[in-house]
């Protein structure tokens, strides 16, 4: 199996500046990188086998690149609720990770090898950024039955934007649930854009018509996730033109703002 090792970070890092560079980054945007792992049951070979260890290696050198921190916050996600934010993955601890903190985590013996729902797992996200909050509803309803409702803000907690992967191989259960939020963090503007990883041959509709109808959602079609990871123009897929457009708007955005 075609796979990627990280050897060298800050080579891997310099990769990743000439690739923003052809797409008209020519300095560094400061961003947040997070990774959703899908650990539903059908996952568990690409686990066995290596090749998402070799995917979060891949994605490492992105986030040493945008953000101060050196970290890719992370979680890892099934069906109904059962997900978990886990320790973030950096270059201190990325070697043996997948096996350490998700495998081999007792933690996570209720999330792992599950179905597949995707609406948890961005609301917590959202959550985390601070791009979404849970507020008392109005109302008497609302006073007597404790009803909150979800609102939605354009900055994130730290200002700065979010670019978060996302892997899976499924389609997913909840696809009403997981629309309304991709539907309401856009209308809202919020800064976050997706990169949905569909790996191996189903057709992932909803992934596709996603990223089709929101500026902020990506879709990069992968048959093989260790041949993929391991290719010369990993990096150009994992940043598409697209990506680097809206960072770019991001960017200018904050700098009209400090003017």
């Amino acid at each position: 199996m075609t796979t990627f090792k990280l050897h060298k970070p800050e080579e891997e890092v310099r990769r990743v500046g000439f690739v923003l560079q052809k797409q008209g980054i020519h300095e560094r945007i400061p961003a947040q990188v997070g990774l959703n792992i899908d650990v539903s049951g059908s996952m568990s070979e690409l686990f066995q086998s290596g090749a998402v260890q070799a995917a979060l290696e891949r994605i490492l050198p992105v986030a040493l690149y945008f953000d101060d921190d050196g970290r890719i916050d992370t979680w890892v996600f099934s069906n109904q609720e059962k997900m978990a934010s886990i320790a973030p993955a950096t270059a201190k601890n990325y070697e043996g990770y997948v096996e350490r903190e998700i495998i081999g985590n007792n933690a996570l013996k209720t999330v792992l090898w599950g179905g597949t729902d995707y609406g948890p797992v961005i609301r917590s996200n959202l959550m985390t950024y601070g791009l979404m909050e849970e507020e008392a509803a109005g109302g008497l309803l609302g006073m007597i039955f404790g009803l909150s409702r979800d609102t939605f803000g354009e900055e994130t907690r730290s200002g700065i934007p979010a670019i978060n992967y996302f892997l899976t191989d499924g389609e997913n259960g909840d696809r009403d649930a997981a629309w309304e939020l991709l539907q309401k963090a856009e209308r809202a503007e919020s800064q976050i854009y997706y990169v949905m990883v569909g790996i191996g041959d189903e057709r992932f509709d909803f992934l596709r018509s996603a990223a089709k109808q929101f500026p902020n959602v990506g879709f990069v079609s992968v048959k093989d996730l260790g041949k993929f990871v391991g290719s010369d123009d990993a990096y150009e897929k994992l940043l598409p033109a697209e990506l680097c457009t809206w960072l770019k708007h991001e960017h200018d955005d904050e700098d009209d703002d400090h003017h």
